[in-house]
């Protein structure tokens, strides 16, 4: 959909813009704000997707959200960009060797090298995945 560059302007002036990525199938890929901390609806989708700190698991409540791509180095605050670590994790991560990626829109983890193997894995992520997951072997 276009809007005429005055609308814009004044939506953006008045209101600040909000960017929304929207599958075909109406899926939201991304919901991103123009603020540097995620707002209350992007926590909300964060702590539905990983459930808790994707490190070690602490309850969410415990938890802020992490971008996982510096603020500073990217300026984006999507909930594509964001993960949810407990406050150890959150304070250590750059120093502590744990390293993250985002894999079609779901977290994994690769600890350091003198705590496991230097492999990608999946986060443990919410119940609600775990479930979907269990339901698709299941159909197998």
């Amino acid at each position: 959909m276009s809007l005429p560059t005055d609308a814009v302007d004044h939506v953006s002036c008045a209101n600040g813009i909000q960017r929304v990525v929207i599958r075909h199938d109406g899926k939201i890929m991304s919901l991103g704000t123009t603020e540097r901390t995620f707002n209350r609806g992007q926590r909300r989708a964060i702590i539905a997707r990983d459930g808790g700190c994707i490190i070690c698991g602490e309850a969410a409540w415990a938890c802020e959200v992490h971008h996982h791509i510096g603020w500073a180095r990217d300026r984006r605050t999507h909930v594509d960009n964001g993960v949810l670590l407990c406050w150890f994790h959150h304070r250590t991560i750059d120093t502590s060797g744990w390293r993250i990626r985002m894999v079609e829109g779901c977290p994994q983890v690769m600890p350091p090298p003198w705590l496991g193997p230097q492999v990608w894995m999946p986060t443990r992520g919410s119940a609600t995945r775990r479930i979907a997951a269990l339901a698709e072997r299941l159909r197998q």
